[in-house]
């Protein structure tokens, strides 16, 4: 068991999914709960994480991205929200805490 430390925003399976702003892709990676996972470090210590991602993401380790790049597309792999509607997972880490996503979004 583990804290939900982000949101979930509603999707359709497939898709696309952006980075919210410029930066490196640091991680790749398959979580065990939260399934297919890409972490972008926008620097200052400030990251994004973005989760239950189809397989095959669109980036990799090392790659840079600017604010509205692919990096994937919405999956179903979190086997920890298999029960939830479809949707992106989505967090921010300052310094490695965790902040509220929200305070860093657009707002609409």
């Amino acid at each position: 068991w583990r804290p939900h430390r982000g949101l979930d925003i509603a999707a359709t399976l497939g898709d696309r999914v952006m980075a919210m702003a410029g930066g490196t892709v640091e991680r790749v990676y398959a979580d065990d709960m939260l399934g297919t996972t890409v972490v972008i470090h926008h620097g200052g210590g400030l990251r994004s994480v973005y989760s239950n991602l189809a397989e095959l993401p669109a980036v990799a380790a090392g790659d840079s991205v600017s604010a509205g790049d692919t990096i994937g597309s919405v999956g179903a792999t979190a086997l920890s929200e298999v029960g939830d509607i479809t949707h992106l997972h989505f967090e921010m880490t300052l310094d490695g805490e965790t902040v509220d996503p929200l305070d860093f979004l657009p707002l609409r």
